[in-house]
């Protein structure tokens, strides 16, 4: 499980390397200006000098066209790999705390109505995501606290569960109640 883990990691820090290198490589910089004539130049309000080239348009939007296709990509690899990352976790914690239907983990509304189960809730309070505005937050509050029962239950602290709420840490989280060693 840590290679899966270190794998992931460096698959990550290469994307945002790959980042970091592409989107600068896009840039446009005042040498690819080239004024052959007058008719390249409009002023407008005596102001200077504004380029107008259609071929400098052209190839810069087919350049963000595809730094956009590369970010879509990765943001759909990484989207997936989260979804079946966090579905195995939730498969897992709810099989070893003995709960029907563990496979309710792959289907989206069902992971949360499983959350709630396990976390000792009423699987009906999913509903509140209905209210608009609040819902969703409520529901998030609630996800929080029944990660912390889930804990608890699993023989970790209580308030291990509020790792929720830092970005890359609740992955962690679920790594650990699933594949952890503590009962």
């Amino acid at each position: 499980m840590r290679k899966l883990i270190n794998l992931g990691l460096c698959f990550i820090l290469a994307m945002m390397s790959l980042s970091f290198v592409a989107l600068p490589s896009y840039a446009q910089t005042d040498e690819d200006f080239e004024v052959t004539s007058s008719d390249d130049l409009i002023y407008w309000d005596g102001s200077g000098p504004i380029y107008d080239s259609t071929e400098n348009l052209e190839e810069l939007l087919g350049a963000g066209l595809v730094f956009g296709g590369i970010a879509l990509v990765i943001g759909i690899t990484l989207s997936l790999g989260m979804y079946i990352f966090s579905s195995l976790a939730l498969m897992n914690i709810a099989k070893r705390l003995n709960e029907e239907n563990p496979w309710y983990a792959w289907i989206p509304i069902l992971n949360v109505v499983l959350l709630f189960r396990m976390g000792d809730q009423n699987p009906l309070l999913i509903l509140l995501v209905l209210i608009p505005g609040i819902g969703a937050l409520v529901v998030g509050i609630l996800s929080i606290i029944a990660l912390m029962n889930i804990c608890e239950k699993r023989g970790y602290d209580k308030l291990l569960g509020l790792l929720a709420l830092v970005p890359v840490a609740n992955i962690v989280l679920l790594g650990i109640l699933a594949w952890g060693k503590k009962e």
